[in-house]
């Protein structure tokens, strides 16, 4: 693993505890590197969207890397 690699904490219980349906709307405030968004959409249905957000603009273009149009 590399010095540089994000662990998103508490990853499984945060995905567990706010999706409630896999086809609603969803807002991640606060994107990070990404880990709970990329958790959140491998369980959102082809109808389910996640908006996500963030100030760092290193988080912003580690948006960009993420190709899925929900």
């Amino acid at each position: 693993m590399s010095t540089d690699e994000h662990i998103p904490v508490l990853l499984q219980p945060t995905v567990d505890a706010l999706l409630h349906t896999p086809d609603g709307l969803y807002l991640d405030c606060t994107f990070g590197r990404g880990g709970h968004s990329r958790a959140l959409l491998e369980k959102l249905s082809a109808q389910g969207q996640l908006v996500a957000l963030d100030r760092d603009p290193q988080a912003v273009r580690a948006m960009g890397e993420i190709k899925d149009s929900r």
